[in-house]
C-alpha cells in the first residue's frame, strides 16, 4: 500500500500544504487532488463586487469630469477675480447697482458663467443617476441607461430654465420687489454648487469605498446651499413687508415641491427602465 504524503514547505513553525504526492515524491496522488479540487471549490469565499454601470459608462463619466476640470482651469484664468466676486456677493445683504453690474459683465465671463451652470447640472445628473443604479437599475443594457441619464440631464435642466421663467414672470408682476437682482444671485448659486460638489461627486462616482461618506458630504452641501437660497428670499420678502405665510407658501410652491416633482420623475424612469 501506497502511504499518502503531503508536499509541504517548512514556514517558522508551520507549513504551507501543497498537492498530496504519494510516498515517492516524485508524482501526484491523483484520487487525493481531486478530492482537494472539490474541497476548495465547496469552500466559501470572497466574491467581487460587480461595478454598478458598465465601464464604458464609467469611462464616460471620467472624461465629463475631466473635461469640466479643464475647461473650469481655462475660464478661472480669465475670469477669476470676476467669479470669486460674483460668489462673495451671494453672502452680501445689500443689492449692487445694476448700472455697476452691467458695467463688470463681459461676453468671456457671461459664457463662463454659462458653463458652470451646465457643470452643475451635469453633475448632479451623474450623481442622480450613479444613486439609482445603486439602487433599482443595474441590470439595464446600455441603451436603456444611457436613455435614463440622458432624461435624468435634460429634466435637471429643464427645471433651471423653469424656475429661470418663474422668477421673470414674479419680476414682471412684482417690479418693485427687485427680484431680477434676485435672479442673478441665484446663477451664481447654482454655479456655487456645481464647484463645492464637484470632488465629492468624484469620489461617490469612482472611489465605492468612499461612497457614503461622499453621499453624506453632498447632502449636506445641497441643504447648505438650500438654506442660502432661502435666506436670500427671505431678505427680499422682509424688504418689501411681505407676510411669513405668503414667504412661506411660496417656498412650498416654487422652492420645495419642484423638488419632490424631480424625485418622482426619476422614479418613474427607473420604473420604466426596469420593466
Amino acid at each position: 500500500m501506497v502511504a499518502q504524503q503531503s508536499d509541504s514547505i517548512g514556514v517558522g513553525f508551520s507549513s504551507f500544504e501543497h498537492v498530496p504526492t504519494d510516498s515517492t515524491r516524485l508524482f501526484f496522488d491523483v484520487d487525493t487532488v481531486a478530492v482537494v479540487s472539490s474541497a476548495e471549490q465547496m469552500m466559501p469565499g470572497f466574491s467581487g463586487t460587480l461595478m454598478p454601470f458598465s465601464q464604458t459608462i464609467q469611462s464616460v463619466f471620467f472624461l465629463f469630469f475631466a473635461l469640466c476640470f479643464v475647461i473650469l482651469a481655462f475660464w478661472f484664468n480669465r475670469e477669476g477675480p470676476t467669479l470669486v466676486a460674483n460668489f462673495k456677493n451671494i453672502f452680501s445683504g445689500g443689492t449692487r447697482s445694476r448700472s455697476i453690474f452691467k458695467e463688470e459683465i463681459t461676453t468671456s465671463g457671461a459664457w463662463s458663467e454659462v458653463f458652470l451652470v451646465f457643470q452643475t447640472v451635469l453633475i448632479a445628473a451623474i450623481v442622480v443617476f450613479v444613486l439609482s443604479l445603486n439602487r433599482d437599475i443595474s441590470g439595464l443594457p446600455m441603451e436603456k441607461a444611457v436613455f435614463v441619464f440622458l432624461a435624468i440631464f435634460l429634466g435637471m435642466l429643464l427645471f433651471i430654465v423653469v424656475k429661470y421663467m418663474v422668477y421673470r414672470l414674479i419680476d414682471y408682476i412684482f417690479t418693485e420687489w427687485g427680484i431680477n437682482e434676485w435672479t442673478d444671485k441665484y446663477f451664481r448659486v447654482v454655479e456655487l454648487a456645481g464647484l463645492l460638489i464637484f470632488i465629492p461627486a468624484m469620489f461617490f462616482v469612482f472611489v465605492p469605498e468612499y461612497t457614503r461618506a461622499a453621499l453624506f458630504l453632498l447632502i449636506i452641501i445641497f441643504f447648505i446651499i438650500t438654506l442660502v437660497v432661502f435666506w436670500n428670499l427671505l431678505n427680499i420678502f422682509a424688504r418689501n413687508k411681505v407676510g411669513l405665510l405668503n414667504y412661506l407658501l411660496y417656498l412650498c410652491a416654487i422652492e420645495i415641491v419642484p423638488f419632490f416633482l424631480i424625485y418622482k420623475g426619476v422614479v418613474y424612469l427607473v420604473n420604466i427602465a426596469g420593466n
